[in-house]
This record gives C-alpha cells, structure tokens and sequence, in this order.
C-alpha cells in the first residue's frame, strides 16, 4: 500500500508541473536592439594631498589647498557648492635604501568628487585642477543622466526586433503569428565609460568622451497558427 501511495503522488506531482513550452505549434526567437548616446555627465574623481614630517602640519596645509582648489574651480566657472566630499586618509611614507627603512613623512589625501553635466567643459575643469597642482586625478565616469529613459527606448527596439524576426520566420514556413505564450527578459543595467586623464599639462589636454552603449535583449515565444 506504502509503495503505490508513493507511486500515485509521483505521478500527480509531475503532472501539476507547468512545462515551459506549449503543445501547440510555437517559435521562440530572441530580439536585441542597441544605441550608442552621447554622454551627457562625467564624475571626476581628484585627491588632492600634502606631506609633511608632522601629520597636523600636513592636514592644515591639506585644508589651505583645498581652499586655493575651490577658488580656482570657482574662477573658473564651476560651483565649489558641487564638489563633493569622499573621505581622508593618513599614511606614513617611506623610502628604502639598501633594505633599509627610513620615514620621509606622512601623506594626508582628500578624496573629492565632481558631477559636470557640460561635457564641453572638462577639459576646463582639469585645466583647473592641475592649476591647483591636483597630485591625483582618476578616471573620468562617462554617463548619462536620465538612463533609465534611454534604456526603455533600447528595450522597445529589442521588443520589435522579436515581432519582426518571428513574423518573418513564420511567413518563411507558411504559418501565421498567433499570441505570446512567454517572455523572458533580464533587466540590463547601464554601464559607465571610464577614460584615463593622463596628461599634467594643460596644454596637452583634450578629453572627449566616447559614446555610451546600451544594449537589451528580450525572448519571446510565440504561437503559431495553422
């Protein structure tokens, strides 16, 4: 009795599974659509910072930098109110001769960000910040600054790349495009463009973003009508 118990659940339970795929005639096809936009932001990342013997003496003269960057952001035309604060941090340094240790001094570092929605003025914004004798300044983040609108756009093309690809496939063999029966589809999250601000003079800079490319892809499986 135990043994056909066993065996009568066993069977209902594979029967109550919902299969992925329609007894009907069906065709899965898969559209993906992408659109290359121009970058309309970039975060500038800098990290001003001061050595000295004394850590206090380096954080005053830290802070006094900070100031004169400001200043020149300001003359410049940029809002020093924008310039956000990351974080600070102290580090002793060293030099080594002959496997031998000796302390120069100790390295205070203020992290800085900067969000600039005028593309055409990067190359002023660095201008400024080596005037300020910046000793740091990392990868320029290329973005946008409504993405998730140009993403919905991206994944209307994906959409209508699979209605096209199955109307097409399904005249191809004779049939006719019926209603969906499924749609798998993974949300895809924009990725920035991260360019290297190498040049220290001025007078060498030109920074132009590349575009930023969105992609989407989308699944979709359709009944066929006879």
């Amino acid at each position: 009795m135990r043994y056909l118990l066993l065996l009568t659940f066993s069977l209902f339970s594979f029967s109550t599974i919902a299969s992925p795929f329609p007894d009907e005639p069906y065709i899965s096809v898969t559209g993906s659509a992408s659109l290359a936009i121009k970058a309309d932001q970039v975060i500038i990342g800098f990290q001003p910072s001061v050595l000295n013997s004394s850590g206090e003496v380096a954080k005053k003269a830290l802070d006094a930098k900070v100031t004169t960057l400001l200043s020149h952001l300001k003359q410049a035309g940029f809002s020093a109110d924008s310039v956000e604060s990351i974080s600070q941090s102290t580090r002793p340094e060293y030099e080594y001769n002959k496997n031998k240790r000796s302390l120069v001094g100790v390295r205070v570092t203020h992290e800085l960000s900067y969000r600039l929605t005028d593309i055409s003025k990067v190359n002023s914004f660095i201008d400024a910040l080596l005037k300020a004798k910046v000793e740091s300044i990392s990868a320029l983040q290329y973005g946008l600054q409504t993405p998730d609108k140009w993403q919905s756009q991206v994944r209307q093309l994906a959409v209508l790349d699979s209605q096209q690809k199955a109307l097409a496939l399904a005249k191809l063999y004779d049939a006719k495009l019926g209603k969906v029966y499924s749609i798998n589809y993974q949300y895809s999250n924009v990725q920035p463009v991260l360019m290297r601000a190498m040049a220290m003079e001025s007078d060498a800079l030109n920074i132009k973003p590349k575009n930023i490319m969105l992609t989407d892809h989308v699944e979709t499986l359709f009944i066929l009508k006879p």
